[in-house]
């Protein structure tokens, strides 16, 4: 005997509202998801667009944090012509000392390691490196921004000077300039090193040996 169970015109009207009821909830509760979620892409979207069109002032330079840096005051990016890194300066002197053309080379100890360089450029094509000399060029950047202190001002501008006359102009007392002690250092350095060599790189790579070890100055990092 089958029975059927008969349900009113009321319970299936009430049955088919709570259908609806839910379906619009779900809806409702989808787009606000939806919404939600383009929201916060719009305001990534405008960080992104914040950080990169407003760049630093022209001339200056921002860190990761803290103020501006002056163009003037900002490390310079140089090249270096490397042969090796030792883990001492015997080990560095005993490598320079087995080939006559590290002759002018120059061992530079940065972050308890001693580094064999033979040239410095301010552009990556003025250092020639080859395979069979098992040379490389190795980027680098040098703070000059405390020489100043030891009467090396104009340091800066004879690292980044292209023609080796013009770094000879900054042997010369300039035409108002005090001539004190400390700056007339400077510019007897800049006579030996240039009387020693007149290849620019070697120049730069012997000016950033001495007011890196002798004065500690220069700070070098990568």
């Amino acid at each position: 005997m089958k029975f059927r169970k008969k349900y009113s015109k009321v319970t299936v009207a009430m049955a088919m509202l709570h259908g609806v009821l839910i379906g619009i909830a779900a809806v409702a509760i989808v787009g606000f998801i939806i919404v939600g979620t383009n929201g916060i892409g719009k305001e990534k979207a405008v960080e992104q667009e914040v950080v990169t069109t407003n760049p630093p002032t022209s001339g200056e330079t921002t860190p990761a944090s803290g103020p501006a840096i002056s163009a003037e005051d900002a490390p310079l990016k140089l090249y270096a012509k490397q042969h090796g890194v030792f883990s001492s300066v015997q080990s560095a002197k005993d490598f320079m000392a087995q080939d006559v053309s590290l002759a002018k080379a120059d061992i530079l100890e940065i972050g308890g390691q001693f580094y064999v360089w033979s040239a410095v450029g301010i552009q990556e094509d003025e250092i020639e490196v080859s395979e069979y000399e098992m040379t490389f060029r190795k980027p680098f950047f040098a703070d000059v921004s405390s020489c100043s202190a030891v009467g090396a001002g104009k340091l800066r501008s004879a690292l980044s000077e292209k023609e080796l006359s013009k770094i000879k102009v900054l042997t010369s007392v300039a035409e108002g300039e005090d001539d004190d002690e400390k700056i007339a250092d400077f510019r007897k350095n800049l006579v030996a090193v240039t009387a020693f060599t007149s290849d620019l790189r070697i120049v730069r790579l012997k000016l950033l040996s001495h007011y890196t070890h002798n004065n500690g100055c220069v700070k070098i990092n990568f």
